[in-house]
């Protein structure tokens, strides 16, 4: 007997919750498979940051921005593949408590019920996520899980200036999610610190931080132009002031940041807030606020190295694997950083009419970045004006079993093309995409 939780996705109140943990799993997760082809269909999960204005790029319909229980904070990230909870800081005023399993990635049940993906994993990681994915996460994280984060953040002003202990990140901004945008805008991304930047300049800045009218760290900062339809790729422990535009991300399995800029377009930063975000095994709670700490710990190597922009922007290249008659395949992000293959990402478009098969060496993420078609027999569709609580069929998951049975056609039925963007994680291939490729 399948059990229902009471708690319900703060997107999505309608819609009854499967407790996975309770028993069933197994038999859900076979009848999800056998739904698409072992396709699965997930949620578009939409989250607020209470430091940022949403760019109104996530085509949702202009009221769903501003959710009445978000007390003033609107969406601005579409979380796409997250098997953990994140934290915002928001609280649903409905329930006086962070929002339900926020940001967490949940799959749609033949009978219209949610479970988690996570869920689904545990129940069989192998069917789901293959062998070396499985082994791959349970050396990372001691536990079967999907080992890399998918989403869209789309913010009306740059992020505040910060900086990861631990999680790298990679970056496609693409016209799709931006459009009417110019390649010639100027929409630019600060990253790590002028090289006349001294230690004794940082610490001055951040000694400054919720001193002054403004502690001037963005300042210190060149600031680099984003390519659109190309990918970037952003290292840990590197300042970061991400562009004001539309940006699909991906990022290893965890949220954490320390934010060093205290005032932004959005308002302003306190000092404790700065490093809420903080895990413990990262920064120690009682060195929070401690300058002289957090200056010794930067790296001021990796921010300053004068080949940064060289060495991590990546031009979209043909990913000639994938590409056909009426297809057309582009790696945005490939190649090896910080010591190996940390994830890629693939753009397929299908002209009208076309079809392939696409059967990949690892389990993907995909979503939809325009026309219609289908992946499987899982029906897709690109959308605007999406309304909040609605299920649109955009966002799914090609499992190993579908892999195990050949892979899936996927096949354009409508007049547009089908552009299909697959997330892939950490060691996918056997031969790491763009591998001699000098940008």
């Amino acid at each position: 007997m399948v059990s229902i939780l009471a708690d319900k996705l703060h997107e999505y109140p309608q819609q009854d919750v499967i407790d996975g943990t309770g028993g069933g799993s197994d038999s859900i997760l076979d009848d999800c498979l056998n739904e698409n082809d072992g396709v699965l269909q997930l949620l578009h999960r939409y989250a607020g940051r209470t430091f940022c204005t949403p760019g109104k790029r996530l085509r949702l319909d202009a009221k769903s921005y501003y959710p009445d229980y978000m007390n003033g904070t609107g969406l601005d990230e579409l979380w796409m593949c997250c098997t953990v909870p994140i934290v915002t800081g928001v609280i649903d005023t409905r329930t006086n408590k962070a929002p339900f399993r926020e940001g967490e990635s949940h799959v749609l049940t033949p009978n219209g019920q949610f479970i988690s993906l996570q869920d689904l994993i545990t129940a069989n990681p192998e069917a789901v996520m293959g062998e070396k994915v499985t082994a791959f996460a349970k050396s990372l994280y001691g536990t079967p899980t999907w080992p890399i984060v998918s989403k869209k953040f789309d913010n009306l002003n740059p992020i505040p200036h910060h900086l990861h202990w631990s999680k790298w990140e990679v970056y496609d901004i693409n016209s799709f999610d931006n459009p009417g945008v110019s390649p010639s805008h100027y929409h630019t991304t600060a990253m790590g610190l002028y090289p006349f930047v001294t230690k004794d300049d940082f610490l001055a800045c951040m000694k400054r931080f919720g001193q002054d009218e403004y502690n001037g760290v963005r300042h210190l900062s060149p600031h680099v132009m984003m390519q659109l339809d190309n990918g970037f790729v952003m290292p840990n422990g590197v300042l970061h002031s991400p562009t004001d535009l539309c940006t699909h991300e991906l990022h290893v399995t965890m949220d954490e940041h320390f934010l060093a800029e205290d005032l932004t377009l959005d308002g302003r930063i306190g000092a404790a807030d700065a490093f809420y975000a903080c895990r413990e095994e990262d920064y120690p709670k009682d060195r929070h606020e401690d300058w002289e700490y957090l200056v010794e710990k930067f790296d001021f190597a990796a921010n300053q190295d004068p080949d940064f922009v060289q060495k991590n922007r990546r031009p979209a290249i043909t990913a000639e694997e994938f590409a056909g008659d009426g297809v057309d395949a582009k790696w945005i992000v490939y190649g090896d950083f910080l010591g190996d293959q940390k994830c890629s990402i693939l753009r397929l478009t299908v002209q009208p009419g076309g079809k392939t098969q696409f059967c990949p060496e690892s389990p993907a993420l995909f979503h939809t970045n325009g026309g219609s078609g289908r992946v499987g027999k899982l029906k897709v569709q690109y959308h605007q004006d999406m309304i909040l609580g609605e299920i649109y069929p955009e966002i799914g998951f090609i499992t190993q079993a579908a892999l195990a049975n050949g892979g899936v056609e996927i096949e354009n039925t409508g007049s547009d093309p089908l552009v299909l963007t697959f997330d892939f994680p950490q060691n996918a291939h056997s031969k790491t995409p763009g591998a001699g490729v000098t940008s």
